[in-house]
Parts: structure tokens; sequence; C-alpha cells
């Protein structure tokens, strides 16, 4: 179970549900003297998960129970292990809320505490400090800054990434408001010098880079812009008030603009930068002190938990329950709003663009946002991840 919010929590991870994501002791081992004990691969109690079928049986059929069936990638289960995990109630933490509620977690071994916060940034101190072991982070500074400075932190899987599908594509973009861009005042970036764009968390932050990274594309200078924090909710409603003219918006509030004319689309993540990584989770460096395998373990739930939303969102399967899921986590309570808007992609082997979050890094440093280059080089690991994919295999998409 996850810590109750508090009033003001709350009300910040309201806004935060509608995509507040970018901005801005260590738990032991159960007791007991249970031996360690390796498991080969075993089937999973999920009828929507998609494991690549067998060389004879084709796809499974409809309701059927698949299984892993990868020779020599055993797992350990045992002893039990608690572990502290950072969330935030957005739909990128779906794997987790998905693996938690479908008893994933459980089926590895591990007894997961949620602990609910307002930014991943305020996270990370207790992740650096093995007081939560798995959290995340975005692309942004304060989260380069703590992996630049060689903390207890790894990077080890895709949590929010570019979409790769015309359901998934569009969930983050820049918009400028209907009236301007039906007058052709603004058009795109050519039309943004002397203006003020309203990002979350202003400078610094993944949409600030963003927006860098597609005005240099077009041969604008990022400085002839002012860049302002504001929040989504705030956004919509400054549109609504001609107190916004452009400005970065996510789901559901991107959809909702566009549908009663509120705004107007101007450029889409992906086609800012088709390889972009938004988010990715975190291990705390000392994770395997906490028993065999707990990153191992931690990743396969993970995975089964990521391929479950893929295959719900993309491919329908099993949908309405893995909406109940997160309406139950989120702050999004209307399952409706999960339907009609564009899902936030996760990448269901779990690869991080390495390259991605490099390219962020040394932008920020040519914008003078940092001294000295942002080395993160230290900071990929990507041994959990492999492992989780030997285990469970590639992912394929249902009836292949």
């Amino acid at each position: 179970m996850g810590r109750p919010l508090g009033p003001a929590r709350a009300s910040c991870c309201l806004w935060l549900a509608l995509g507040l994501a970018v901005a801005c002791s260590a738990g032991a081992p159960a007791g007991g003297t249970t031996a360690y004990q390796a498991v080969a691969p075993r089937e999973t109690a999920s009828a929507a998960y998609s494991a690549p079928p067998g060389p004879a049986s084709g796809a499974a059929p409809a309701g059927a129970t698949p299984s892993y069936g990868v020779a020599g990638a055993a797992l350990t289960t045992a002893p039990p292990v608690q572990l502290k995990v950072g969330v935030l109630p957005i739909a990128p933490w779906a794997p987790i809320y998905i693996g938690q509620e479908r008893g994933y977690f459980q089926e590895v071994g591990l007894a997961l505490e949620l602990v609910t916060a307002a930014s991943v940034n305020e996270l990370l101190p207790s992740v650096a400090q093995g007081q939560i072991q798995v959290s995340a982070c975005a692309n942004n500074l304060g989260c380069f800054n703590a992996l630049n400075r060689r903390t207890d932190l790894q990077i080890v899987a895709d949590l929010q990434s570019a979409g790769k599908t015309e359901k998934s594509i569009g969930s983050n973009a820049f918009v400028v408001r209907k009236d301007l861009w039906d007058n052709g005042v603004i058009r795109g970036p050519q039309d943004l010098p002397g203006r003020t764009v309203h990002v979350i968390a202003g400078e610094a932050s993944a949409p600030h880079l963003m927006a860098v990274r597609w005005l240099r594309q077009h041969g604008v200078d990022p400085h002839s812009v002012e860049w302002v924090p504001m929040g989504f909710p705030d956004v919509y409603a400054a549109m609504q008030n001609r107190a916004s003219e452009v400005a970065y918006q996510t789901e559901p509030l991107l959809s909702a603009g566009l549908a009663n004319g509120v705004h107007q689309l101007l450029v889409t993540q992906e086609e800012i930068n088709p390889a972009i990584q938004v988010l990715y989770l975190l291990y705390w460096t000392g994770i395997e002190r906490l028993g065999p395998q707990v990153g191992e373990r931690f990743l396969v739930a993970y995975l089964r938990g990521a391929r479950d939303y893929i295959n719900a969102f993309e491919y329908g399967i099993d949908q309405d329950a893995i909406i109940d899921i997160l309406t139950q986590y989120t702050a999004i309570k209307d399952p409706a709003v999960y339907r009609r808007i564009k899902y936030t992609y996760i990448d269901p082997n779990g690869r991080v663009s390495r390259t991605a979050l490099e390219e962020d890094a040394e932008l920020l440093r040519q914008l003078g946002l940092t001294a000295t280059p942002l080395d993160l080089s230290a900071a990929f690991e990507d041994k959990y991840r492999q492992f989780a994919v030997q285990y469970l295999g590639e992912y394929q998409p249902p009836g292949r």
C-alpha cells in the first residue's frame, strides 16, 4: 500500500496527474533463514501478458495462460525482500501499479511499499541515501546534476519515452492559442521571438530542452524567447482567458483543448525528437545487498506490468481491468478519459535511450545552465533489464 496523501499533497498530485513528472532506512530482507531458491521461468497468472509463442503452438488463444519458456534464465525468488518504491500518481508509473495489483512483484518475492511524491526530483535524496530503493527521474537539470555527482543512483529501464504508434504519438506537445493560429499570428517557431512560452518548471526542465531543440532546428535563437513556468491546468485556463499564447501541454488537457477549440497543435514531442527519453527508472546502487537478484526480480515484474499496459492501450487486451487499476492509483478517476487520450509510451523491453539523455545533458551545457559538462557515463546499468528480457523473452505483439 502507498502512503496516504495529505490535503496539500493530494491537491498537488491532482495536477501532477495531468502530466507533471518532468518538472523539476533501506528495506531489508524479511526475517527467517529460508535458503536461496532458484526457480526456472514459470507461467504467469495474467491472460493479458503476451509472451512469444512456442515454435509449434502459434499465438495463444484468448484467455490462455502463456508461459515464458526461455532456457537458462533462472530467477531466485527467496528470501522475500521489502522494497520502498517512489511513485507519482500518473500513467507512466502504470507498470508498477499493474504489477502490484496483479501480484507480479509478490510472485518474485518482493513486497513493495509505494511512497507517493509530488515530483521525481523530490525523491532523489531518499534514493541516493538508500531510504527508497527504486524511483525515477527525468531529463532535467536536477536529475542530471545528481547523476553527474556519482551519487548512488543507477539508470536501469525506461519509464516514458517517445511514442511509437498512432495511439501513443503526441501525448505531449506545444500548443498555440486557437485565435492566434486562426489569424495566422503564430504558426511555427519563426513566430516566437519576443514572445513568452509557458513550460512546466521553466528553464532547464525537460519541456524547455524540447523547445530549445525545436527552435534550433529552425534557426531560431532560444534566448529570444522568454520561458515562464506555468502548470498544465493553469495553461489551459490562461489560454481560455487569452493570458497565454504558446505553451507545453499534456494529456488529458491536450486532447480536451483541441476538442474544445482552446488551442491548436504546434508540434509534438516526437516531431521534435523521435528518440526522446522523458522518464527513466532508477535503482539505489545498494539494491543488490538486500538479497539475491533483487534488481532482476523487480524488472521481471515491472516489464510484465509494462507489457500488460501496452497490450491494453495499443491492442485493447484486458483494457477495462488495466484502466480500473490506473483509476485506483492515479488522480484521473474517470475511466472514459483514459479511453480517449493518447497513452504515454513505455518500451515493453525497458530500453533506455542513453544517447538522448546524454544529448540533453550536453544541451544544458551549451545553454549555459551548467558551469561544467554533465557526465552521465557511469549512471547506466543495463544488466537487470537484460536479464529480465532474457527471462521473459523479447516482447511480441499479441497474436505473433
